[in-house]
């Protein structure tokens, strides 16, 4: 257990030491680095023992409460050093902490599936691309004349408006008396994973395709579909061999740049698909020679088959992504989209093939954040909530671009 008095210290030395120019942002920073370098852990720390030594009075204060003493006791701030502030930023820290590793999780594929495009507009948002064709420099610039004027291509992509979520953690009296400080650590854990949760799932539906949300010139379109969109982003190959990625290869090929009607500039990264799946496919890739075998008529008619090793086509520098969560939202999003995935067997049968990160993006306005309320405020009267702390995110997942990535049912040999 970490004593809170050795925070007291730090605290005391920050506050005092005329070289740091900004006290607060200082112990917040080291506690910040304890936490993430220094070897402790959120449950390392005591919010009762906390309570004691960065509230001025606090050990006096709690002991009050825990004789039930009705005697009005108000919270002063400290003279120098510690204050109702210190245990707010502390507490704090250490909440966001426990937070953040928990929204982090252990098995989420949601940053290996979109990029981050920071944003300031919570409404939809038009992302103009500017493309120059090529054919505009075509003609060499003789000496001594000028340099053309060129025009560019617009390819207006419009992403949707940012959805906010979070919860607020109250840490009570009763709780500081108690010292259930593991109870807390657990409530910011359960509120941490279910923001990641949230956002894992919203990711995987927009890149699965069951949500719309491809807005090219202001029309929504799906996100995988035939040519009857221009373009041909599906197929149904089962995953067995290089040749199946082969076909998917095709597909890129055949795919020119809507703006520039060019060959599309894409090189295939990633293979997405569920857990079951992702083992045949690293096979797949890492196969040093695949066995063909061919059926060759002979003299009489007579058949005989005929078989080589040839070396495997692949990069093998291809990731392979596994995950579970995508099969479930697989299940339960069938029909939408043109999913056919039901059930279990369909589900895991699915498998992407691209570049999922140039395909999509999160827009966000602001990403896991914690804010801590002011404590002698309204709540600590009325309700004894000693302490709250916020936490909350806002962004949205989008598509930017849908002819990175190939999606296959998995339903047809090749």
């Amino acid at each position: 257990m970490f004593k809170a008095k050795e925070l007291r210290k730090m605290i005391d030395s920050a506050r005092r030491d005329r070289r740091i120019d900004d006290p607060d942002e200082y112990i917040v920073g080291e506690l910040h680095y304890l936490l993430t370098e220094g070897g402790a852990k959120p449950e390392d720390f005591s919010i009762r023992d906390l309570f004691h030594n960065l509230i001025a009075d606090g050990y006096e204060l709690a002991g009050d409460w825990e004789r039930a003493n009705k005697k009005g006791h108000q919270v002063t701030e400290g003279a120098l050093a510690v204050s109702t502030a210190d245990f707010s930023r502390i507490t704090g820290q250490i909440f966001f902490t426990k937070v953040q590793d928990s929204y982090k999780l252990t098995t989420g594929i949601a940053d290996k599936l979109a990029t981050t495009f920071p944003s300031t507009i919570q409404r939809t948002e038009l992302v103009p691309g500017i493309a120059a064709t090529a054919d505009q420099y075509a003609d060499a610039i003789p000496e001594g004349h000028p340099y053309p004027l060129v025009g560019m291509t617009a390819r207006d992509i419009r992403l949707p408006a940012a959805e906010k979520r979070g919860g607020i953690l109250p840490i009570t009296r009763e709780a500081i008396i108690a010292d259930r400080t593991g109870d807390l650590l657990g409530e910011a854990g359960t509120l941490g994973q279910g923001l990641g949760l949230s956002k894992e799932k919203r990711v995987i539906n927009t890149f699965i395709g069951a949500v719309p949300s491809y807005d090219f010139k202001d029309e929504t379109r799906a996100t995988y579909h035939d040519t009857d969109m221009g373009f041909d982003n599906l197929t149904t190959e089962i995953l067995t061999d290089f040749t199946d990625l082969q076909i998917a290869d095709q597909l890129f090929y055949a795919m020119s740049d809507p703006s520039i009607n060019e060959p599309l500039d894409v090189a295939p990264t990633t293979i997405v698909c569920g857990n079951l799946l992702a083992n045949q496919a690293r096979s797949v890739i890492r196969a040093i020679q695949v066995r063909q075998q061919d059926a060759v008529v002979r003299a009489g008619g007579a058949r005989e088959n005929v078989g080589d090793t040839p070396g495997n086509r692949l990069d093998f520098d291809l990731e392979v992504v596994g995950n579970e969560f995508l099969i479930r939202q697989l299940i339960l999003q069938t029909g939408n989209g043109g999913l056919t995935s039901g059930t279990r067997a369909l589900a895991n049968a699915h498998w992407w093939y691209g570049n999922p990160k140039k395909a999509f993006v999160y827009k966000e306005i602001w990403g896991l954040t914690t804010e801590e309320a002011p404590m002698n405020n309204e709540e600590q009267f009325r309700s004894d909530i000693w302490h709250r702390v916020k936490v909350s995110e806002n962004g949205v997942p989008g598509v930017m671009e849908p002819r990175a990535i190939i999606r296959s049912g998995g339903t047809v040999a090749s």
